[in-house]
């Protein structure tokens, strides 16, 4: 029995806000889904699918793994001089390099469109998230600022609840004078734009005074969080090269309705995720500590919470799904065993526990690097071999397949070589 102590309270406290923050932009998500859905139906909904994975694959090439690396040398204690110092001095080269990237998804959109996706009408949707990608870069580097100096509530907004949150108030604001397809794409860039200054007031609030004296080098810093940028890589790329590979094989609407029942899928990991934007810093700061007791109880804990909460969820979920996809049409029951697979996926996710963060945290970010590299290779070969002629159902099997190997694969090294 593991007792509750005051970590497990802090991790049940604070993860709960999160959780809460995080359900609150997940209901904002669907309601913004919904409506995207019945006003301007599931093609619509595909083009934003794919409008939004250039936004996450874009931000994550110029974040370069900083924001994963922020998260452990904040939490380290006494370290705040230090982490500030080189968290000032690496931000003029994000900079440009989100200017380039944004830059190059602007002017070769209506290739993309026509050539990759057969769709031109992607066009002015991949025009509207190149922005996107400047102001999300920066959200994604603050949010984990604020993660690892353990202003939770602060981060869980800006990673999980405030982007449709706000997309969902623009979008209301906006219809009412211009009933269109793009309101969708215009309502999500405004509310990134907001988050964005947000993020920019508090990161000068915590981050106060302003320096760029560190005992971090620029160019040693980002070598070290280059494996972590490769790790997280694999990571949004096997989130969203299903979606991708789907649309090159299938119309904007199949990718339309493999979007929601994807969401729907993700609420399996809702406490996972909560959890572990709390729980990373605490395992940085037990490990460095050597105290590998507390560091097995945090995991433990975590563990057996997130799996009752998840096997819960998918049962739910499982049981109800003809219910849930009726809410947004008939053509969304095509996709019921989709829903299956995918739900199944990532409850193994959980059953097996914060294995990235375990990794990460102890120094093994290559380790982590080469299971997901590994594991997105085995989902890009069966992507392209089911999608083709399974679709829906195949990029399913191919998300739930390569899952399941990156979290199997980095238990059995963390049960050898850590425990």
């Amino acid at each position: 029995m593991i007792k509750i102590d005051k970590d497990f309270t802090e991790l049940l406290n604070k993860g709960g806000i999160a959780l809460l923050i995080r359900i609150a932009g997940f209901i904002a998500g669907y309601l913004f889904i919904f409506y995207t859905v019945k006003l301007f139906g599931a093609e619509t909904q595909g083009r934003l699918n794919l409008s939004f994975s250039f936004m996450m694959i874009g931000a994550l090439i110029c974040r370069l793994g900083l924001d994963i690396h922020f998260v452990k040398i904040y939490s380290i204690p006494g370290n705040f001089h230090d982490s500030k110092g080189i968290y000032y001095k690496v931000l003029p080269y994000v900079l440009l390099l989100t200017f380039l990237v944004s830059g190059c998804i602007f002017l070769f959109s209506g290739q993309i469109s026509t050539h990759v996706f057969n769709d031109p009408e992607l066009n002015i949707f991949l025009k509207w998230v190149s922005p996107c990608v400047i102001f999300f870069t920066f959200i994604l580097l603050n949010a984990s600022v604020f993660r690892g100096l353990k202003k939770n509530s602060l981060y869980a907004f800006l990673f999980n609840g405030g982007r449709f949150i706000f997309t969902l108030i623009f979008f209301f604001g906006i219809i009412i004078f211009y009933k269109n397809p793009l309101v969708t794409i215009i309502a999500h860039t405004l509310a990134i734009f907001v988050l964005f200054l947000i993020s920019l007031r508090y990161i000068f609030k915590y981050n106060y005074p302003f320096v760029r004296k560190s005992t971090y080098t620029t160019r040693k810093f980002v070598k070290q969080s280059l494996p972590m940028l490769v790790s997280t890589s694999m990571i949004i790329f096997l989130g969203w090269s299903d979606t991708i590979v789907l649309g090159i094989f299938k119309d904007s609407s199949d990718v339309g309705i493999y979007g929601v029942v994807l969401k729907i899928s993700v609420v399996t990991s809702f406490t996972f995720q909560a959890l572990d934007s709390i729980l990373a810093p605490k395992l940085s700061n037990a490990y460095h500590a050597d105290d590998m007791s507390l560091f097995k109880k945090l995991v433990k804990f975590s563990t057996i919470l997130n799996s009752i909460i998840s096997i819960l969820v998918v049962t739910g979920i499982i049981i109800f799904k003809d219910l849930i996809l009726s809410i947004f049409g008939d053509e969304f029951f095509k996709a019921s065993t989709a829903l299956i697979i995918l739900c199944l996926g990532q409850l193994f996710n959980a059953i097996c526990g914060p294995v990235g963060s375990i990794l990460q945290m102890t120094g093994r970010q290559v380790v982590f690097r080469n299971i997901l590299t590994i594991a997105f290779l085995i989902n890009i070969v069966l992507n392209f071999l089911l999608a083709p002629t399974y679709g829906i159902n195949g990029v399913a099997v191919a998300t739930a397949i390569s899952l399941a190997f990156w979290n199997l694969s980095s238990v059995i090294y963390i049960s050898k070589k850590i425990y």
